[in-house]
């Protein structure tokens, strides 16, 4: 239970970056263009730099020691939790210098690295008997990992506007289309990381089979809706090419993991 609740913690910042909205300003709309636009210095860009993507990464840390290194969970993960809490403290103390002016890390975002750490601290107390993955479901769910992590980093690549550098996609509306930029929001902050990653810990059994039938989501989304909206159309010479097959793969191989038998107790 205490690996689920570290997992919680660690993803709730992704789910968090989702749901509070970020700072805006006209300050882009005001100033001439021959003015040198004001940017952080080489400090605060090295820490929040390794803050963000140490707190990217921690679901993915943790999801790994919990399917390769389930006796280590808690040592290396408590480790791992506190090198992202002292990261993320940093970026309070240091401000990071934007055309809004300063900004500085969220005091919210902190208490979910400390209950992370918590969590992996009471798991190391917790002497019930372990159910360690089988090989199989442990290297499915790896691949599901990763599967996401590279969807995650392509969805935060900087594209143009060109029609052949945007790809395949479905040209919808209405609440259709707001659904749409949710779902990729949700793919560039990492959700569906932290999905993938909640699943491998809690893999094998019906709650990890879940969590794969949930990147389905992104998978089919768009093919769906445009079925479903009848002023939807798309630059695509057929529905089958909306389908992110990636994520459908990922969901097949999440399932195969979710269903493999679990191995023998561990001592």
């Amino acid at each position: 239970m205490f690996r689920l609740l570290a997992m919680l913690a660690a993803v709730a910042p992704a789910v968090l970056s989702v749901l509070i909205p970020g700072e805006s300003c006209g300050w882009f709309a005001y100033t001439p263009l021959s003015e040198a636009l004001p940017g952080p210095g080489a400090l605060p860009t090295v820490v929040w730099t390794l803050g963000e993507w140490s707190a990217e990464l921690l679901p993915v840390a943790l999801a790994l020691l919990a399917l390769w290194l389930p006796r280590r969970f808690a040592v290396l993960g408590a480790s791992l939790s506190a090198a992202v809490l002292v990261l993320g403290a940093l970026t309070v103390v240091i401000p990071y210098l934007t055309p809004c002016g300063p900004q500085r890390g969220e005091w919210l975002l902190l208490l979910c690295y400390a209950a992370a750490l918590t969590a992996c601290l009471l798991d190391r107390a917790d002497r019930r008997p372990r159910r360690p993955a089988r090989r199989a479901t442990a290297a499915a769910w790896t691949a599901v990992l990763f599967i996401a992590v590279g969807l995650d980093l392509a969805a935060t690549m900087p594209v143009s506007s060109t029609t052949e550098d945007l790809g395949c996609y479905a040209n919808l509306e209405d609440t259709w289309a707001l659904v749409q930029m949710h779902l990729f929001t949700a793919e560039a902050a990492g959700v569906w990381v932290g999905v993938a990653a909640v699943g491998a810990v809690l893999a094998p059994g019906p709650a990890a089979l879940f969590a794969a039938l949930v990147l389905l989501v992104p998978a089919l989304y768009e093919p769906v809706a445009q079925l479903a909206s009848s002023s939807a159309t798309s630059n695509c010479s057929g529905g089958l090419e909306l389908i992110n097959w990636s994520y459908v793969a990922a969901a097949a191989l999440g399932v195969v993991g979710s269903l493999a038998p679990r191995s023998h107790t561990a001592p």
